[in-house]
């Protein structure tokens, strides 16, 4: 007789989503090769905060350097992309988890973000993009004249 272990309610809801997650990127796959290098090119997993006046976007690019990113913003689309550094290896793999090549990304911004004022930082293998939003129009108090002449006078 085979047992059944209950784990509570939440149980599937909790454990489907890296579950899915998993099956999406194996069946449509995370990454793609570029045809000219053969590299493979991942989604930069990225966090973004808003704040009151901007938005902050942070995203770990460990052990690439600084010329090796490439920031823009062109048409309401933030585009980071990061070039692949090869790991000098002397000797064989027994295991490899982490994951090597280049990462791209394209995020559609507001339209309410001051583009000339979108700046990047770079230290220690983090990436911060701050985008600061317009400041929000305030609403203006419109005199109101008097008529001159009476209707119908």
């Amino acid at each position: 007789m085979a047992t059944l272990h209950w784990l509570g309610p939440g149980y599937d809801l909790m454990t489907a989503s890296p579950s899915m997650d998993r099956m999406f990127e194996r069946f449509f796959g995370y990454r793609t090769v570029g045809p000219e290098t053969g590299t493979p090119t991942y989604s930069l997993p990225v966090d973004i905060l808003e704040a009151e006046d901007a938005y902050e976007l942070h995203a770990s690019v460990a052990g690439v350097p600084q010329d090796g990113v490439d920031v823009t913003f062109e048409d309401g689309l933030l585009k980071i992309a990061v070039k692949a550094v090869p790991i000098p290896v002397q000797g064989t793999f027994i295991r490899q988890e982490r994951l090597w090549g280049n990462w791209s990304r394209q995020l559609e911004l507001p339209k309410e973000v001051d583009s000339a004022n979108i700046s990047a930082e770079f230290e220690n293998g983090m990436l911060t993009v701050r985008v600061p939003k317009v400041a929000k129009a305030q609403p203006q108090r419109i005199a109101i004249a008097g008529a001159t002449k009476a209707i119908g006078a």
